[in-house]
């Protein structure tokens, strides 16, 4: 199921991207620029975030109304409707959420903005090349796995993701931008030029110029992973590895047919000729949480609580009183499907760009002891975010929960910490060896000692 690059971006990812200037589009608001317009759409930003936001007692520092006065004048000169909205993401990027967010009228990418046909990907502290796309411009410029980029169009590449990205969205957790706003980093006008100073394998630097166009010479466009992994792949992915081992790549929870194929697998899969099960979740950005429930009661065998969602709930009587705010709390059992299911070995795959639904479910087996969590810290966020209409047609996305363990233990803002913590290297990056999934068979390999608490895998440098 192939999908144009445009149209897997415009659906990508919540909050992301930069603002730029562009028509609105047919049946959204018309945008009149008056004084009046814009002001009511600062208006709807601070009053929804004032009294829907769980997380303010995650940034003590923040002084929501005083920011909110701050852009009356911001608002009131802004020239056009590109540069009102990046006030406003700037303003909400404040927040530091992965559910809150601002997207312009023309969606959360820019139309007629691309890519050179390169991955980034932050290790350690530094940026470099994952993936290439073999185009003829690449190849002139010998651009390689794991290759440093050290500069961008001049500006340190931390600096330029800084004032290019996270100025207008912010997940507000470190793992969370570089695993997902990371995308975003090279984008700009498609077919123009951008110069990467890049230090090369031997510790060499040098300066390439690339086109962002990521078309491909089959005419493919060239795609992150998790673009791929979450937006264009219509089935499930599964396989056995060497050893007996089963892998399962769930690309996310938002679509019905892949609870239909997951329990089809449960239902043909022979537990007695395999080790144990690999899910990988490191590219899931989340989706339903009724659809997570049901593959979850596939691999269990007693009901498993889900994630408690706790939430603000105001009033006015109290607030007049001096009294703190109402909190209150939701949160229900997942019952064991009817039917087969898994009870062996079970390994859960986890990563940055784990997120939302993504997460409960990593949690929801975690906190059951039901699985061991490999890879990455995940992305830290969960929030069912409340969506409001703003003038010109954009969209204001604020989070309406806080998501934690069901023993009270945060994630959100924090990120889900796995059992067995696997940090990639330069090294990973070059030779493309998957290391999370080789530590995540070594688990398997060795359930019995890990289980038992005297055994951690040795993942090889």
């Amino acid at each position: 199921m192939k999908k144009t690059m445009v149209s897997i971006l415009l659906v990508l990812l919540a909050g992301s991207g930069v603002p730029s200037a562009q028509p609105v589009p047919d049946g959204q608001a018309a945008w009149t620029g008056s004084a009046e317009e814009r002001v009511w759409g600062l208006m709807q930003v601070w009053a929804e975030v004032k009294f829907a936001f769980p997380h303010f007692d995650r940034l003590p520092d923040l002084d929501w109304d005083a920011r909110v006065r701050e852009c009356i004048p911001r608002v009131m000169a802004a020239g056009d409707l590109e540069s009102y909205y990046a006030v406003l993401g700037e303003l909400v990027s404040l927040l530091r959420d992965g559910h809150t967010s601002i997207t312009p009228p023309w969606g959360y990418i820019r139309p007629g903005y691309d890519i050179p046909p390169i991955e980034v990907q932050v290790v350690g502290d530094s940026f470099l090349v994952a993936r290439v796309g073999e185009t003829e411009e690449t190849a002139t410029n010998r651009i390689a796995r794991g290759q440093e980029i050290v500069e961008i169009d001049g500006s340190p590449v931390r600096r330029y993701f800084q004032d290019h990205v996270l100025r207008f969205s912010s997940r507000g957790v470190k793992q969370a931008d570089e695993g997902i706003n990371i995308f975003y980093l090279l984008f700009g006008p498609r077919d123009s030029r951008i110069t990467l100073t890049i230090r090369d394998l031997d510790g060499a630097t040098r300066d390439v110029r690339l086109t962002r166009n990521s078309t491909l010479p089959d005419g493919s466009p060239f795609v992150y992973r998790f673009v791929e992994w979450n937006m264009m792949s219509p089935n499930l992915v599964s396989r056995t590895l060497p050893g007996g081992i089963r892998y399962v790549a769930i690309p996310s929870f938002a679509e019905g047919g892949y609870v239909a194929e997951f329990e089809s697998l449960i239902d043909a899969l022979d537990a007695r000729s395999i080790r144990g099960v690999v899910i990988d979740l490191r590219y899931n950005l989340g989706g339903n949480s009724s659809f997570c429930d049901k593959m979850i009661g596939c691999l269990i065998d007693e009901p498993v609580k889900s994630a408690t969602m706790r939430y603000p709930q105001y009033a006015g009587a109290l607030r007049a009183w001096g009294e703190e705010t109402v909190w209150s709390e939701r949160s229900w059992t997942i019952p064991p499907r009817e039917g087969r299911r898994y009870l062996g070995p079970l390994v859960v795959l986890t990563g940055s760009a784990t997120n939302s639904t993504g997460e409960d479910f990593a949690l929801q087996l975690h906190a059951s002891r039901r699985a061991v969590l490999v890879g990455g810290k995940t992305a830290g966020s969960s929030g069912n975010p409340i969506e409001v209409t703003l003038p010109g047609g954009g969209t204001l996305r604020v989070s309406t929960f806080k998501a934690q363990y069901p023993d009270g233990r945060q994630f959100v803002g924090i990120g889900i910490l796995p059992d067995v913590e696997v940090e990639p290297t330069r090294a990973d990056v070059v030779s493309g060896r998957d290391p999370v999934l080789a530590a995540g068979i070594e688990v398997l390999r060795h359930w019995d000692e890990y289980r038992k608490g005297g055994w951690r895998p040795v993942v090889e440098e």
